[in-house]
């Protein structure tokens, strides 16, 4: 064991134990152990050994998930996060190249289609092959942990490429973001028919861009004027914290704002992180006492789910409206533990400990503490069996966080699935840092920790790509246009079973509120109706795609049964050509097949042969 024991605060534990009053020598206090350098190893070579993806230097977030979509994903919070683990084991050449990543993401988000110039980094990439991922939302508080993470490595390595990447962030943030009072929103651009982002100010995000200014203000880089700048960003962004989230009556940390007003929606990261950002001693000097922020932890979010305690992402409230829609489970209250929460829980209370501590409050402290192992002894009993060493962690338990919000993982074939973040989380707690701040918490005995050796990392996971069906018709036509058949047929095939039953509904309802081909003169109005048929679109190209490589194939019977599906059961998609016009696959493969070669594919649209006509239309 790498263990190491450190004298770190002052305490008088033995006139705790007798009652005796305390006097002025103190006697020198061990902190607790909350995890060994070798347990801490075994995680991160767990990460870099499943979670890792050499070829693109991004992390997967549920790398065993049975939902082969989610199984791609690599979160952009989760990268920021993990970065900033990889500088604590010092393991700088593996932050490099998730920057370099991140950077080159940055630098061509812009010139994306639909971007029109728009900056930021999406929700999700798809950690297996660099794309976009199942979320292209562009959220503030993602980016702005990318940005703490490149900050802090530019800090760590003195490299001014990495410092200027953390700035453009910043001024991204600052300058193209809207503000209020003081408040950054939480997106860029507001989502048609949907969530206004613009509108919506989320106390997470605001915090998460606060712990990023910070970073960048501990560069010596920085010039004057920019110093300035950027404090007084980050003081008005700390005024409207205290001022607007916290609600001084209750104790609690609001979720933020909205259209609508406050939101009193009740999140456990909100307290959490208002205690890491900003820091205890810090809330105390702003007339905000961080103790009673705390309590307001144990009293909304503290569960027990199974006969195991820990934390819920919400409140009762929340949670019988989650499970009245069905999200959530009956039993025990209809409450969920989270166990990244569980990590960020005990890394707060670390943090209070050591405030009780500089404030002589030892009882306190050591009661703070005392949670904070039951915390991460909870973690550790439900870590994950199929791997060795306790080095895995599911996310969460069943359910869906809010009523916006996402469901715990699928389960993989062995059970839950491993969660990145979680285990970044155990880690963050175990080893005693803080990574919002890069604090190093004295409340916690700090293990020495390096580099895992002998990673066996598995090379291409998977020669399909899994996410939106877009992308995954978009890489079946890119593996058609290299002569790579049999990928653009695995493609094809992977598309048509994730999306086939979205199709089918679409076709349906197509049928009901239009009935036939949508005539496209090159209004906008009339391109929005047919991308509302998205999943019809792409499936009905996947079975085109399927359908021309096995002919190049001179798969002939495989080919006419492709097209035979566009013909009986999507016979309304039209499919967008980047020329600017659409085109209906049921025409393309009458014109393009059935009368070129009606030997081998006269059967699939006879009536059209018959008639001599597609949609109402002659074949050309």
């Amino acid at each position: 064991m790498r263990s190491t024991q450190r004298v770190i605060y002052t305490v008088f534990s033995i006139c705790l134990c007798m009652a005796i009053p305390i006097q002025s020598e103190p006697l020198s206090y061990i902190a607790p152990s909350l995890i060994t350098g070798d347990h801490a190893e075994a995680i991160y070579k767990h990460l870099l050994e499943n979670h890792w993806v050499e070829q693109t230097g991004l992390f997967l977030s549920f790398p065993d998930s049975g939902d082969r979509k989610l199984s791609q994903q690599a979160s952009l919070y989760e990268q920021g996060a993990v970065g900033l683990l990889a500088i604590r084991f010092g393991d700088i050449n593996r932050a490099k190249a998730l920057f370099q990543f991140l950077r080159d993401a940055w630098l061509s988000a812009a010139n994306k289609p639909g971007r029109n110039g728009l900056r930021g980094l999406p929700n999700f990439f798809n950690g297996d092959f660099g794309t976009e991922g199942i979320e292209k939302t562009i959220h503030t508080g993602p980016n702005a942990w990318v940005g703490l993470f490149e900050a802090r490595l530019a800090n760590t390595t003195k490299d001014a490429e990495i410092m200027q990447g953390a700035l453009d962030i910043e001024y991204w943030i600052e300058t193209c973001i809207p503000h209020e009072n003081g408040a950054v929103a939480m997106g860029p651009r507001d989502e048609p028919g949907g969530a206004p982002w613009t509108k919506i100010y989320s106390t997470e995000n605001n915090l998460s861009y606060y712990a990023f200014l910070t970073e960048l203000l501990r560069s010596p880089r920085l010039e004057k004027a920019e110093r300035e700048r950027i404090t007084a960003e980050r003081d008005r962004v700390e005024n409207w914290l205290i001022h607007t989230t916290i609600n001084s009556f209750s104790d609690e940390v609001r979720r933020g704002t909205n259209p609508g007003g406050i939101d009193r929606m009740q999140a456990l990261d909100t307290v959490t992180w208002m205690i890491s950002a900003i820091g205890p001693q810090h809330l105390a000097a702003r007339g905000i006492d961080p103790f009673k922020l705390m309590r307001s932890v144990e009293k909304s979010f503290e569960v027990t789910v199974g006969g195991r305690w820990g934390v819920d992402p919400t409140d009762q409230t929340e949670a019988d409206l989650v499970f009245q829609q069905r999200e959530r489970p009956a039993a025990d209250h209809h409450r969920m533990i989270w166990y990244e929460g569980m990590g960020q829980y005990a890394v707060a209370l670390s943090s209070l400990a050591d405030y009780a501590a500089h404030l002589g409050k030892i009882e306190l402290a050591h009661q703070l503490m005392i949670k904070a192992q039951q915390l991460i002894q909870g973690m550790d009993q439900a870590s994950l069996k199929n791997y060795p060493d306790k080095a895995a962690y599911p996310y969460a338990t069943a359910g869906r966080f809010f009523r916006d919000g996402w469901n715990a993982p699928a389960d993989g074939t062995d059970g839950p699935a491993s969660s990145l973040i979680s285990a970044a989380w155990r880690c963050f707690a175990g080893l005693g840092i803080d990574p919002l701040t890069g604090r190093e918490i004295n409340s916690v005995q700090h293990a020495h920790v390096a580099v895992p050796e002998n990673i066996h990392v598995a090379q291409n996971r998977h020669p399909v790509l899994y996410g939106i069906s877009e992308d995954m018709v978009v890489h079946a036509w890119q593996a058609l246009d290299r002569n790579d058949l049999d990928g653009a047929i695995a493609q094809a095939q992977a598309t048509i079973q994730e999306w086939s039953p979205w199709a089918m509904q679409l076709q349906q309802k197509k049928l009901a509120e239009v009935g036939h081909l949508v005539d496209y003169s090159g209004q906008e109005s009339e391109k929005k109706t047919i991308f509302n048929y998205w999943a019809l679109n792409d499936v009905a190209a996947a079975y085109f795609i399927l359908g021309k490589a096995y002919d190049e194939k001179r798969d002939f019977a495989h080919a006419a049964r492709a097209f035979q599906q566009i013909a009986n059961h999507y016979s309304l998609a039209q499919v967008w050509d980047p020329k600017g016009w659409f085109w209906a696959p049921v025409d393309a493969i009458t014109n393009e097949y059935a009368y070129r070669d009606p030997v081998h594919y006269g059967s699939v649209v006879p009536q059209v042969l018959a008639e001599g006509q597609v949609t109402g239309k002659r074949p050309y």
